[in-house]
């Protein structure tokens, strides 16, 4: 695999991509929006009601996550307009089912794991889940995607934490790197063992001598964040170009491992996707954090760009890039390519218009009123909901946690 290409090529892509404000399907007029926000208050309650019992038996389990798949099914349906065969994709291809086993070998192999980073690692699951659909492999959790998925609760975050001196960063980013390698490295600390590991959960799955390209992907994420490191703690500014390519790096390489620990090998159309799929990804994701980012003091591009106003040129470049990298999925084989593109299309979408209401002080008020135009809900709402002072927030996770890590069979995330 040649990272120094992909990095160009998509750089290029990005720089062709549209700055006109992207098509968002139809305007949402406010009443339609305000009996949305009825109908998910409701659904919330009634979520929160379900899961205020005792232990069920075996029947009671069944006829709760019968109940549960329906009542979410209805509600993709009414609030996000997503059609019965995208549905179909969410409810009954075994998202839910992997999901759960995820969160169960989470407090398995870390009894004080929080549920938050929890859901932080299941969003990389539910990538790859995505992806062994397009491939046509059974949607499931092994060991090294299991591990994968957390290493990023472990390391990321901890790579990302403005307490740790970028010293200590570089320290553990080279110990980790040696790791990644095969090498025999003892941890500095009780992070690092467990970081190892996951490393050596992945070992478990994929031979180094016959699936070579397993580590080289991983080893690629890792010098992708390593450059990120050294290139943000720099003393002087880093150009617009340096920081496209540290985004378009970490992104893309972060997805090609995700395939990778698929099947242990892809074909070249199918590493471009797994490329520029994470790069889409990670625009979508440092614009949802922007706000997280300057409060933190974490340099990205769009960070940046909120500081030279090109903040809204850069998001409509990133729907356009969107379209770009999904416009051709017949590099995978499976019979539901064109119901997983459109659901992939409306889910970046409704990612960036919530991200626009949320972050809406980085933006002008012409840009954010005409965007809310196309929110399922007022940004208002979404404000209220994301709320981390919301206590029906707090009380449902904490619900969730103990059913989910009890071993129980329901697992249930409610926002």
């Amino acid at each position: 695999m040649n990272i120094n290409h992909y990095v160009e090529e998509f750089t290029n892509l990005w720089n062709e991509s549209e700055n006109s404000f992207p098509s968002l399907g139809r305007e949402i007029f406010s009443d339609e929006k305000m009996k949305r926000e009825v109908e998910i208050e409701q659904y919330a309650k009634t979520a929160r009601n379900e899961l205020n019992f005792k232990k069920p038996d075996e029947t009671g389990k069944k006829r709760l996550m019968l109940m549960y798949k329906q009542n979410l099914a209805a509600f993709f349906k009414n609030i996000f307009n997503f059609e019965s065969d995208e549905l179909s994709i969410l409810s009954g291809k075994g998202f839910t089912s992997a999901t759960a086993d995820f969160m169960r070998m989470a407090r398995r192999f870390d009894p004080g794991v929080k549920m938050e980073d929890v859901f932080q690692a299941g969003r990389n699951l539910w990538i790859i889940n995505t992806l062994q659909l397009l491939m046509n492999e059974p949607v499931r959790v092994t060991p090294s995607v299991f591990a994968y998925s957390m290493l990023y609760p472990y390391s990321d975050n901890y790579l990302d934490n403005p307490d740790v001196s970028w010293s200590e960063k570089l320290s553990f980013s080279a110990r980790f790197g040696k790791r990644l390698k095969g090498e025999a490295v003892l941890a500095a600390n009780e992070h690092e063992r467990m970081i190892f590991e996951l490393v050596s959960l992945i070992e478990s799955d994929w031979d180094r001598v016959e699936y070579p390209l397993v580590y080289e992907s991983l080893l690629a994420i890792h010098d992708a964040q390593t450059r990120s490191i050294s290139l943000v703690n720099k003393k002087e500014n880093i150009s617009e170009g340096e920081l496209l390519s540290i985004c378009i790096e970490k992104g893309g390489t972060s997805v090609l491992a995700d395939g990778y620990l698929i099947n242990g090998k892809l074909t070249a159309k199918q590493e471009w996707f797994c490329f520029g799929f994470g790069t889409l990804l990670q625009f979508v994701d440092d614009i949802q954090d922007i706000k997280e980012d300057i409060d933190g003091q974490l340099v990205t591009m769009f960070t940046s760009a909120s500081k030279t106003s090109r903040l809204e040129e850069f998001t409509n470049r990133s729907l356009s890039f969107t379209s770009a990298v999904l416009s051709d999925l017949t590099c995978f084989s499976s019979s539901e390519i064109p119901s997983i593109q459109r659901l992939m299309t409306k889910s970046v979408n409704i990612m960036v218009n919530e991200a626009v209401g949320l972050n809406d002080s980085c933006f002008s008020p012409e840009y954010v009123l005409r965007f809310e135009k196309f929110s399922p809900f007022s940004y208002s709402f979404i404000k209220k909901r994301r709320s981390n002072i919301d206590p029906n927030r707090i009380s449902v996770m904490k619900k969730i946690e103990s059913y989910v890590f009890s071993n129980e069979e329901l697992a249930i995330e409610v926002s």
